[in-house]
This record gives structure tokens, sequence and C-alpha cells, in this order.
């Protein structure tokens, strides 16, 4: 180290400027160490506060940024919660929906098959009010046959049957050349007055027995053959019609239907009569219907049924 003063002592590597001005005295160098040691130490201080205060404050703001996060993730967890309890919420009115979906659903078809069945029975109760005010136009095979009275005759008669529509105002005559002839009528048969010779009051002379019943035709359909037997056998009647129980038209029988059956027997009535003239089903199987339909107490009804059809048959 080199002395002030031009004393040479140990080399410390310090550069000429400092040891320029150095003192030459050791304990005045001591003391200048001293303080310049204590002006590092406190300028090192100096900086390392300033330091601490930057990070002080990056602390606090951290802090403050931590604060805020746990503020937000406060929220979200929150959030989340209330979102949680709003899916469970969905979930349930979900299924409630469903559960209203599935008993609508069955509402409506229940509704539907109701409205279907009030359409149904609007149709029948507007066809029903048309039928009975207006002539009723179902076709009915009706001949001129009476099944209370079989009468001789003087050769098998052949089978005609007419097809032609049956109103309630309409009956069918016999005319002298045996074809069955529609006239429009409202009087009832029973209402007139027959002559000994088994004709009706103002009428031509009494046919023959053949061409009274050509229009009847073949009594086959309508009576056992012991029945027919004994018809043919039995003495000659000279036409008189005697015992003889008046026969109903078709008006009477209509009126009659209409006003005793209910209206889904009187529409079942209608489509029996439909299906025989479709040849859907059989005399028998219409005669059967109609028996179950009129029932016990229309027993009287079944029987003048049964007697336009056997008329029909001939």
């Amino acid at each position: 180290m080199a002395y002030g003063g031009g004393d040479v002592g140990p080399c410390f590597n310090l550069p000429d400027e400092i040891l320029s001005v150095m003192p030459t005295d050791p304990y005045e160098q001591l003391d200048l160490a001293r303080k310049i040691t204590s002006m590092a130490i406190a300028s090192r201080v100096t900086n390392l506060e300033a330091e601490a205060v930057g990070l002080r404050q990056k602390l606090r703001e951290k802090d403050r940024l931590i604060q805020e996060l746990e503020d937000k993730a406060s929220r979200l967890e929150g959030a989340c919660q209330d979102a949680e309890l709003r899916f469970r919420i969905a979930i349930e009115d979900n299924m409630k929906l469903l559960k209203e979906k599935e008993s609508l659903d069955l509402n409506v078809k229940k509704l539907n098959r109701d409205l279907a069945k009030l359409e149904t029975f609007k149709r029948q109760l507007m066809q029903s009010l048309n039928d009975e005010n207006s002539p009723q136009t179902e076709t009915v095979d009706i001949g001129t046959y009476d099944q209370s009275t079989p009468k001789k005759y003087s050769e098998p008669a052949p089978k005609l049957v007419q097809r032609f529509p049956f109103t309630p105002y309409q009956k069918t005559r016999v005319t002298q050349t045996g074809t069955p002839k529609l006239i429009t009528s409202v009087e009832l048969p029973h209402n007139r007055a027959y002559s000994s010779a088994g004709s009706p009051q103002g009428m031509s002379a009494p046919a023959s027995p053949r061409t009274q019943y050509e229009g009847s035709g073949s009594f086959s359909s309508c009576f056992p053959s012991s029945q027919l037997s004994s018809a043919t056998n039995s003495p000659p009647r000279g036409r008189q019609l005697s015992a003889r129980s008046p026969r109903i038209n078709g008006k009477e029988f209509f009126r009659q239907v209409r006003s005793r059956l209910s209206l889904d027997q009187f529409t079942a009535f209608l489509t029996n009569i439909k299906e025989l003239n479709a040849q859907k089903q059989s005399r028998e199987e219409t005669l059967r219907k109609a028996e179950e339909i009129f029932g016990v107490d229309n027993k009287d009804l079944y029987i003048s049924f049964q007697g336009l059809l056997n008329r029909s048959n001939q």
C-alpha cells in the first residue's frame, strides 16, 4: 500500500488518485476507512429500505389482487351454487312438464275420441232428423205377400223380387199383369174395406188366382214345406180374405219405429237395412239383428218388419 508523502509500503492495488489523497497516519486512515464504511453501509441501508418500500408496495398490490380474486372466487362459487340450484329446479320442472305433457296427451286423445263420437252422434242425429222430416230413402226388397194368409195357387207362381226404394209414403199394389206398381198414399191398409171377393173397394173386378199372386212370388223362402202343402191341398176359398190381419204400410211402420226406439236403436235398425240391401248379410241375419234391436217390448214391430221382409222376398 502506498502512503502519502512518497513512502513505499505494501501494495493494495489502489488507484493512484485514492493513494494521493489518503492521509499517511494509520489512525487517520482507519478513521477515514470507518467513515467510508459508514457511508457505504448507510447508502446500502438506504437502498435496501427503498427496495423494501417498493417490495411492500408490490406486496400490498398483490394482497389487494388476492383479495379481489378471493372475492371473485366467492362470487363465482355463489353463482355456481345458484346455477346448480336452478338446474335442479329446472330438472324437477322438466319432469313435471313431462308428466303434464303425458297427461295432456291422454286428455287430447280422450277429447279426440269424444269429439269423434260427438261428430258421429251429430251425423246420426242429423240423418235421423232428415229421415224424420223427409221421405225415407232406404231401399228394401218389398213384395206383396202376406204371411198370415197362405192361399191356393192354380199353378206355381214364378218368383219375382222387385227391389225398389221403401219409403213411409209408398206402398205396393199388384196390377192385373202381376207387376208390382208403386203408388203414393198415406192411407193405412187396415182402414180399407174389402169386398167378399177380396178386392179393395174402388178397384176393378177380382183377378184370377194366378194374376193376383204373380207379383208375390214363391212361398218357398217364407213357409216350411209342410205349411205349403197344407195351403196347397186345402179347399178353395174363393179368394175371400177372411180372418186376415191388417197389414201395416211403410209410413206407419217407420213412424212407430222412430217414436218407440231410441236414437241409437233406430240408427242400428237403419244400418241393418243397409247391410241387407247391400247384400252383406242374409235375411235370417237381418231378422235376428232386428229382433235384438226391437227386444221383447217391441215384439209387434219385429212381427211387422218380418211381414214386410216376407212380402219383399216373394
